[in-house]
C-alpha cells in the first residue's frame, strides 16, 4: 500500500470516527436526566433550537418511499420505509395504479388504507402502522395526519359505546434504552391521572361514521387546558401507531410530528429579528396574498413644489370620500415628517388628462374614474371580479408615474388605501412601488368588545386604528337595557353616531338582573336594541360547568320550567325578534350563541346536545348565523374532525367565537397549577401574538367566511394581540405569528422600544418564574442571584421605554406589572441580605 492511498484511509477513518463521536456527544447530551417538559427553557438554548430546525421527524410522512415484492408478476408483500404493518389488512396505495381512485391520495402518489369488515371487541390495539424509533428530548411536540374514513363503527358497539379509539392513534415513549414508558400521567387541571399516549380524541365522541373526506387530525390527549403534546422528562424517543380499533375503511397520508414554538421565550423566537433587514413590503400589515416589488419611485419634489395628485371616481360616496380624505391627510403628515418647512399641497381631482400630466408627477388613481376608463383594459381587473373583496395596487409600465387603486366594493378599495400608504416613507420622498393582489380569507372580520373604561374619543382612535389594519366589525356587549356603565355613552343610541356596529346581549346577564326585579320578566329586545344595528348576536343561556356525567349538575339560567326544553324557550325568542324585525322593515341580522356552542360540554350531555339542535333546526328561520368556540372554550387547535362533528350537530356551517386571546390567564389561574407549570411560566408573553393551530382552509367552512374575536377590552396589551390576530384572518397561509408580532411592535412603537419592549417581558416572566420557584422551594441562593439580575433588567427597559415611548396606557400598564412582581420579589427574598 503507497503512502496515498495509506493518507487517504486514515482521513475516512478520522471522518467516520468523528462523526460517531459527534453523534455519541449529542446522544449523550440529549440524555440528560435533568430535563423536563414542565421546565423546557432550562433545556440548552441550541439543543432546543437544532431539535425545532429538524422540523417534521417522522421518516417518509407520505410513504412515498417502499419496496415492493412480486411473485410471479403479482405483489407479494411491501416494506415502506420508516413504518412497520401491524396487522393483514393493510394496503399500499399507489395513485398511479389503476385500481386505485386520485382521491385515494391526499399528497403524492402513496397512502396506506387499511379496511377491516370484522372486529373483536377484546382489540388492545387494532391493525394499522407504526412508525420507527424518532428520538425526541423533553418538551412540546405536535402531531397532525390527514384521514379520509368511511362506515367507521367502534368495535365495543354492542355496548352502545362511542367511537373511543376505534380510530386508533397512539405515540408509544421509550427512555434512553429504548425501554418503553407507562403513559400514566398527571392532569393538574382536574388532579387526575390520564393516558398520555391516547391522540385520538377529536374522534373518539363520533357514534359512528358514515363518510368523512380527507381532513387534517390532530393528535390530542385532552382538551385546553391541557398541554397536549408534552413528552414525559425521560422519553428519549417515541413511535407513532396509526391504525383501526373498529371496522370500516381508513386512508392515512402525511403524518408530520415536530417540536412546537412553546418551548421557547417570547425573546428568543423574535430575537432573530433584531439584526434582520426588511424592505417596506416585507412590513405591510396585514400580509397581502400578492406582492411583487419594482423600482422604488420619487413621489414629491418639494423644489419644484410637485406634490401627488390623487384622481377619485365622480360619484364618489361619502363613506369613500372621507377614506380618501384620511389617506390624504396621512400622506401630507408623512411628507411633512421630513420636511417640516414644507406645506404640502395634495389635490384630489375628478378628472385628468392624461396626456397634460408631466413626466414627475405623482398620480394615485382611486377607483373608476376618468383615468381609469382610459387604461382598464391593461389593468387586472380580472382580480376583483374573481375574488369577493379583492383589491390591486399596479402601475402600468407605459404609465410609471401612475399608481392605480381599485377593489371589488367600496370596502376593498378602502382596504386598498390602508394598504398603500404602509408603502410611502415618512423620512424620505421615497414610494416603494409594487403591484399588489389582495383580498382576505375570512371576509368578516369582526371583535367583540365587553367594556372601555375611557372616553368616546379614545374609543373613536382605537376603532379607526383596528379598521385601518382590516377589521371591518365591531360588536359591543349590552349589559344593561337602560345604562352603558362599561362604556363611555350616556345611552344606547349613541351608539349609532360612533360607527357602523353590531351588537351582542347575553341572555343568561340580562335575565339573572331582572329576575331580581321580577320572576317572570324577560328582556325587552324592542327597548334594548337600537334599529341602527347591523347585527344582534345573542348569546344562549350557559350552563354551570360540571365535572362528572350528572345532568343534574346543569343549570340554566332562563329555564325556570323544568318542564320545558331550553330549546323551546330560545326558539320562541328567536321567531319573536325575527318577526318583530320584519314587521318593522328593520334590517338588522339576528345571530345566535348557542348554550351547547363547544364540544367537551356537548360530549358530556348525554345526548341534550343532540336534542337542542335537532329541534332548532327544525323550528327556526335558515338565515340566523349560527356559532361555536371549538373544542372547548379556549380552543387552542381546530381539527377538521371537530368541525365536522359540530356542523353536522348543528346542522349549518358555524362562525368560530373566537376565544383565543382568552387562554394565558384561565390556564395559569390557580396556585396550584402555577406550581405545577412554575418552568412555563418563562414562556408567557405579556403580549403573546395570536395562534391558532386549525385545519386547511378553515375560513372556507366558516359560516359566511366569517369570524368574531372574542376580547375583553381596548387596553394597549390586547390591542397589540389583536392586531397579530387579524394578520391571520386575512392571510392564514402566509401567517407567521412571530414575525406578525415584531411588525406590529415597529408599527406602533418604533423598532428600538419593540426591542425594549420584548426584553421587558423576557425580564418580567423570568422574575415571575424565579418568584413562582422560591415559593415553592424556598429560598436558594442560586434563584436570587437570577432574580435580582432580572429585576435589574426590568429597571433598565423600563427606563429605556419611559424615555422612547410616548404611549401613557402603555407605560402605566407595564410600570404597573413591574411594581407588582418587585414588590413580590422584595417581600419573598426580605430575609436575604
Amino acid at each position: 500500500m503507497n503512502l496515498k492511498h495509506t493518507t487517504v484511509l486514515a482521513l475516512l477513518f478520522l471522518v467516520i470516527f468523528s462523526f460517531f463521536t459527534s453523534c455519541k456527544k449529542e446522544d449523550e447530551k440529549r440524555f440528560q436526566t435533568s430535563w423536563s417538559s414542565k421546565d423546557p427553557i432550562a433545556i440548552p438554548y441550541n439543543v432546543r433550537m437544532n431539535e425545532r430546525n429538524l422540523g417534521n421527524l417522522v421518516i417518509n410522512p407520505s410513504f412515498e418511499t417502499g419496496k415492493v415484492y412480486y411473485e410471479e408478476s403479482n405483489i407479494k408483500s411491501y416494506d415502506i420505509e420508516g413504518w412497520k404493518k401491524v396487522g393483514n389488512n393493510i394496503l399500499w396505495i399507489n395513485a398511479q395504479n389503476s385500481e386505485y381512485a386520485p382521491d385515494d391520495v391526499y399528497n403524492g402518489s402513496h397512502a396506506i388504507k387499511i379496511v377491516r369488515n370484522n372486529a373483536d371487541e377484546t382489540e388492545e390495539t387494532g391493525e394499522g402502522i407504526l412508525s420507527d424509533y424518532i428520538k425526541v428530548i423533553p418538551g412540546n411536540y405536535f402531531l397532525k395526519l390527514f384521514l379520509k374514513l368511511e362506515n367507521i363503527c367502534p368495535n365495543q358497539g354492542r355496548l352502545g359505546t362511542k367511537m373511543y379509539d376505534a380510530v386508533n392513534i397512539r405515540i408509544k415513549y421509550y427512555d434512553k434504552n429504548k425501554i418503553e414508558l407507562n403513559t400514566e400521567e398527571l392532569n393538574a387541571f382536574n388532579n387526575t391521572k390520564i393516558d398520555i399516549g391516547f391522540k385520538s380524541l377529536t374522534l373518539s365522541n363520533f357514534w359512528n361514521i358514515d363518510e368523512f373526506g380527507w381532513g387534517e387530525v390532530h393528535g390530542k390527549t385532552a382538551v385546553y387546558p391541557f398541554f397536549n403534546g408534552d413528552m414525559p422528562d425521560h422519553a428519549r424517543y417515541v413511535k407513532i401507531f396509526i391504525g383501526l380499533k373498529g371496522t370500516g375503511s381508513m386512508w392515512i397520508d402525511d403524518v408530520d410530528f415536530h417540536y412546537t414554538r412553546e418551548n421557547f421565550t417570547t425573546l428568543e423566537r423574535l430575537q432573530p429579528y433584531f439584526d434582520s433587514s426588511y424592505f417596506a413590503t416585507d412590513m405591510i400589515f396585514p400580509q397581502p396574498k400578492k406582492v411583487v416589488e419594482k423600482e422604488k419611485i420619487v413621489y414629491y419634489d418639494k423644489d419644484s413644489a410637485l406634490y401627488p395628485i390623487i384622481v377619485i371616481p365622480q360619484d364618489a360616496s361619502i363613506t369613500l370620500k372621507k377614506a380618501i380624505k384620511g389617506f390624504k391627510e396621512q400622506l401630507v403628515t408623512k411628507i411633512k415628517s421630513s420636511d417640516t418647512i414644507t406645506i404640502p399641497k395634495i389635490e384630489v381631482v375628478h378628472s385628468i388628462d392624461i396626456n397634460s400630466i408631466s413626466k414627475n408627477q405623482f398620480i394615485l388613481s382611486i377607483g373608476d374614474n376618468s383615468i381609469y376608463s382610459v387604461l382598464k383594459a391593461d389593468l387586472p381587473d380580472s382580480i376583483i371580479i374573481e375574488n369577493k373583496n379583492s383589491y390591486y395596487i399596479h402601475q402600468l409600465d407605459s404609465q410609471p408615474n401612475i399608481i392605480f387603486m381599485n377593489g371589488a366594493d367600496e370596502d376593498a378599495i378602502q382596504n386598498a388605501l390602508y394598504t398603500a400608504i404602509q408603502l410611502f416613507d415618512s423620512h424620505s420622498s421615497n414610494y416603494y412601488n409594487a403591484n399588489i393582489i389582495d383580498y382576505p380569507d375570512f371576509y368578516d372580520r369582526a371583535y367583540l368588545l365587553h367594556t372601555f373604561n375611557s372616553d368616546l374619543e379614545k374609543l373613536q382612535d382605537k376603532i379607526e386604528l383596528l379598521q385601518k389594519f382590516k377589521y371591518n366589525q365591531v360588536y359591543f356587549e349590552i349589559h344593561d337595557q337602560d345604562k352603558t356603565d362599561d362604556y363611555p355613552f350616556k345611552s344606547i343610541n349613541e351608539i349609532a353616531a360612533l360607527t357602523d356596529y353590531s351588537i351582542m346581549l347575553d341572555l343568561n346577564k340580562l335575565n339573572a338582573k331582572l329576575a331580581l326585579k321580577d320572576q317572570s320578566s324577560r328582556f325587552d329586545y324592542k327597548k334594548i336594541i337600537p334599529k341602527s344595528a347591523k347585527t344582534v348576536l345573542l348569546a344562549g343561556d350557559y350552563y354551570q360547568e360540571y365535572v362528572d356525567c350528572s345532568p343534574d349538575k346543569v343549570v340554566y339560567s332562563s329555564n325556570k320550567d323544568i318542564n320545558d326544553h331550553l330549546q323551546f324557550d330560545h326558539i320562541k325568542l328567536l321567531n319573536e325578534f325575527s318577526k318583530y324585525l320584519n314587521s318593522r322593515k328593520i334590517k338588522t341580522n339576528i345571530e345566535f350563541l348557542p348554550p351547547w356552542n363547544r364540544l367537551d360540554i356537548n360530549d358530556r350531555g348525554q345526548g341534550q346536545a343532540e336534542f337542542y339542535y335537532y329541534d332548532l333546526n327544525k323550528n327556526i328561520t335558515g338565515d340566523i348565523a349560527m356559532y361555536w368556540t371549538g373544542g372547548t372554550y379556549c380552543t387552542y387547535s381546530i381539527d377538521y374532525a371537530e368541525y365536522f362533528r359540530i356542523s353536522e350537530m348543528m346542522g349549518t356551517c358555524p362562525v368560530l367565537f373566537d376565544n383565543r386571546l382568552m387562554d394565558t390567564e384561565e390556564r395559569f389561574s390557580s396556585e396550584f397549577i402555577k406550581n405545577f407549570y412554575a418552568g412555563k411560566l418563562r414562556t408567557l408573553s405579556l403580549f403573546e401574538p395570536y395562534y391558532l393551530k386549525t385545519f386547511n382552509d378553515l375560513y372556507k367552512f366558516s359560516g359566511n367566511r366569517k369570524v368574531l374575536l372574542n376580547t375583553e377590552d381596548l387596553s394597549e396589551l390586547n390591542t397589540i394581540r389583536m392586531l397579530t390576530a387579524v394578520n391571520y384572518y386575512w392571510n392564514t397561509k402566509s401567517y407567521d405569528p412571530d414575525k406578525s408580532l415584531w411588525i406590529v411592535l415597529n408599527k406602533l412603537y418604533g423598532r428600538k422600544s419593540a426591542i425594549s419592549l420584548l426584553q421587558f417581558n423576557d425580564a418580567y416572566y423570568g422574575l415571575n418564574e424565579i418568584c413562582q420557584k422560591i415559593e415553592i422551594d424556598g429560598i436558594q441562593y442560586k434563584n436570587v442571584r437570577i432574580a435580582k439580575s432580572f429585576a435589574s433588567d426590568l429597571e433598565t427597559y423600563f427606563k429605556e421605554l419611559k424615555e422612547n415611548v410616548d404611549n401613557e396606557d402603555l407605560l402605566s400598564k407595564i410600570e404597573a406589572l413591574k411594581l407588582d412582581i418587585l414588590k413580590k420579589f422584595t417581600n419573598l427574598t426580605s430575609t436575604v441580605k
